[in-house]
């Protein structure tokens, strides 16, 4: 009689590359229910791991993990250490070693090979088949030769007990039960400590013997139906009480055994056990829908509830969903001041007090950064104006960190649905209509949507479209405004000021689309426009007269705007001191060591900065101690009233006194009349603009004479 070997129960199936993904492999699986092991070689056949069935499965069965793990190659995922034999390995030898040291290597799957390169792939269920075939090869030997009858009984009793010790160690519940009358003929050590019963008080039983009347009907139940099907029947999920008391999830495939008349045999029930996989699912679940540092719900749970709710509201005679739409006020500030870590604590203590805002049911989401969503089912809009009012009040009660305390605020908008929108998209959309008004108006406060935002928001989208198109249409031209010195009444400078020609609207003011091209981005190559055509027509001056360029706070957030002027000032042969460079005190107001450190480094290169508006915000004064300006430009609502008011005279004497002191050149912006001149001249002020000096113009061939007093 042949003796088996491993190359006997090797199945040839074809090695995998390495580098193919691990979303192929899981749809191979998926598609290939025998299919239990795979292995991964190189072209050369040189073995580089194995992939099992269910161990992969285990990482790619939720949508999570098939996003975590999908383009990754099978390389990263594979077992590097597998079982490995050789292909004329004796079957007895190789399966009786393995069952007496590590079974469990057994149960993972083997790869087979010949002369060290890949032959085939084993698996415990092909060693069990190969020793089922060799026991009946037995027996019908022992059928054939009667004369050998007891060498034979020995072989069967060894093949026997061989069978026995595999079945005990599968790690799978092996129960078998009589086809005709359902008694227990066989359960495993696995299928012990699962059903909580021993095999010895078992066998011979029913399942109305060992379970409640319950369980056993629902036990009888599915091998009724086993008998019926003539292919096996697989229950995904069934709850049990193991031995010890726990809950376990378990996989129940039944199979009918059949005599060779058709004739049902037996029943053959293997459960697998689900119960740390589905663990491993609900984990999953929850890093797929929650927000990990808040533990709000996140951007697809959102979608999801959002969706719910306005179909809830459509079915709902009077019924309503509002949807708020969050931002936190200064929250960068925090986060740039102290740290992330502050932010995130931050945050999480925000998380908190919204909770405490909301009633149960209303969902509470973490868009991203600091933006918050919450679905709210009411019936009146007055219950939405409740809530965001509850909430800015929340907000405005100062926040006790680790290392500091904080004020902050919030700014919502709220849009209902069916009223204001029946989508999703077209919803979220007014919300953050009503959101960007708020912000608009000074934040900290809550806004309804309404129909007339649509229009500004349809004008504002046409604005941007058309700004997009501007620099490579070419349609932005500079003009440029003189500055005269008024000790030696000469013409010592230009401002550059930004003009747009469009093709319909003709002249923009810059009020109308430089708020636009900040909000959207196109500030960065907007002003790196102006910067360069500034310092080209300054270069061309016949001369030295210096150019001013606005900078928007914007730009400070792009670390190139150092290098920006510099490449700049080099391309375009303007010297450094003829470069003026005007800020707001919004520019220290937002990232302040960030954008001080920028305007220090400007200043290295020889470039002069100037404080624009000075006097327009709440704390001007204290932007001439952070950073050591060249000039300050005095706002020309202090300018307008002179030399009649009283008070405005004033304020502007006490500017100039202190510029003088700290050694910084003053400019008086809007002067329109000879008596602002003289004022202005008599209070020892060093530079005046505005329209009696001249009016902003695209050339400035007019000055290119000695220029005295003003034009």
């Amino acid at each position: 009689m042949h003796s088996l070997q491993i190359s006997d129960i090797a199945d040839p199936i074809a090695p995998i590359s390495p580098g193919v993904k691990a979303s192929c492999v899981y749809e191979r699986f998926r598609d290939t229910p025998d299919l239990m092991v795979l292995a991964v070689a190189d072209d050369i056949g040189q073995v580089l791991g194995l992939v099992e069935r269910h161990t992969f499965n285990l990482k790619m069965a939720a949508e999570f993990g098939r996003a975590l793990y999908g383009r990754k190659p099978i390389s990263a995922l594979m077992d590097r250490e597998p079982l490995m034999v050789e292909a004329d390995t004796p079957l007895n030898d190789f399966t009786g070693a393995m069952l007496q040291d590590c079974p469990s290597e057994l149960m993972r799957g083997f790869i087979v090979t010949k002369n060290k390169r890949y032959y085939g792939v084993g698996t415990s269920l092909a060693v069990l088949r190969a020793i089922s075939a060799d026991l009946q090869r037995a027996f019908h030997v022992q059928h054939e030769m009667t004369q050998d009858l007891i060498a034979l009984g020995a072989e069967a009793q060894r093949h026997q007990g061989f069978l026995n010790m595999v079945i005990q160690n599968i790690p799978a519940m092996v129960l078998v039960k009589q086809a005709q009358d359902q008694t227990v003929v066989l359960l495993n050590q696995t299928g012990e400590a699962l059903l909580g019963v021993s095999s010895q008080s078992a066998v011979g039983k029913t399942s109305h013997d060992l379970f409640s009347p319950e369980r056993a009907a629902l036990y009888d139940a599915y091998d009724r139906q086993a008998l019926q099907s003539d292919c096996p029947v697989v229950l995904e999920e069934e709850r049990i009480i193991d031995g010890r008391g726990q809950e376990r999830i378990i996989q129940l495939k039944k199979t009918v055994l059949r005599k060779p008349n058709g004739e049902a045999d037996s029943i053959l029930t293997l459960g697998m056990d689900l119960t740390e996989q589905k663990h491993a699912e609900a984990q999953i679940a929850q890093l797929a829908h929650y927000d990990p540092l808040t533990g709000l719900a996140n951007r697809t749970l959102f979608t999801e509830d959002m969706e719910k709710a306005m179909a809830r509201a459509v079915r709902r005679r009077h019924g309503q969903t509002a949807l708020h739409c969050l931002d936190l006020d200064r929250f960068k500030a925090v986060n740039d001041s102290y740290g992330h870590l502050a932010g995130d604590e931050l945050l999480i203590e925000v998380a908190r007090r919204l909770r405490k805002c909301v009633r149960k049911g209303d969902v509470v989401a973490r868009m991203g950064g600091d933006e918050f969503a919450i679905i709210q089912d009411i019936e009146r809009p007055s219950d939405a104006q409740g809530l965001a009012g509850r909430i800015v009040e929340a907000m405005r009660v100062p926040f006790s960190l680790t290392n500091a305390q904080v004020e902050i605020g919030v700014s919502i908008g709220i849009a209902l649905s069916p009223g204001d929108a029946k989508d999703m998209h077209n919803l979220m959309s007014r919300a953050d209509m009503a959101l960007y008004r708020v912000k608009s108006e000074g934040r900290n406060n809550w806004c309804f949507y309404s129909a007339e935002m649509d229009e500004k928001l349809l004008h504002r989208m046409e604005l941007e479209h058309d700004l997009k198109q501007a620099l490579e249409r070419d349609e932005f031209e500079l003009h440029f405004q003189p500055l005269l010195n008024l000790k030696t009444s000469e013409i010592v400078s230009f401002e550059a000021l930004l003009r747009w020609r469009h093709p319909r609207r003709g002249l923009v003011s810059p009020v109308d689309f430089i708020p636009v091209a900040e909000e959207s981005g196109l500030i960065g190559p907007i002003g790196e426009w102006v910067l360069r055509t500034a310092c080209r027509s300054a270069a061309a001056w016949p001369s030295p007269w210096r150019v001013a360029v606005n900078i928007s706070p914007v730009q400070f957030r792009h670390k190139c705007l150092t290098q920006l002027v510099k490449s700049t000032l080099k391309e375009s042969g303007l010297p450094p001191r003829q470069l003026e460079l005007e800020i707001t005190e919004t520019v220290i107001l937002n990232h302040e060591t960030h954008n001080i450190t920028v305007l220090n480094a400007i200043r290295g290169l020889g470039v002069r900065i100037a404080m624009d508006d000075f006097g327009t915000g709440y704390s001007s004064l204290s932007y001439l101690r952070a950073f050591p300006f060249d000039k300050i430009k005095i706002d020309q609502s202090f300018i307008r009233d002179l030399p009649h008011d009283r008070n405005a005279l004033s304020i502007v004497r006490a500017i100039i006194d202190m510029a003088q002191t700290l050694g910084v050149h003053i400019t008086a912006e809007g002067v329109e009349t000879e008596a602002q001149l003289d004022a202005l001249e008599s209070l020892n002020c060093d530079e005046a603009q505005g329209y009696l000096i001249g009016r902003p113009a695209p050339g400035i061939e007019t000055y290119f004479t000695a220029v005295k007093r003003y034009v």
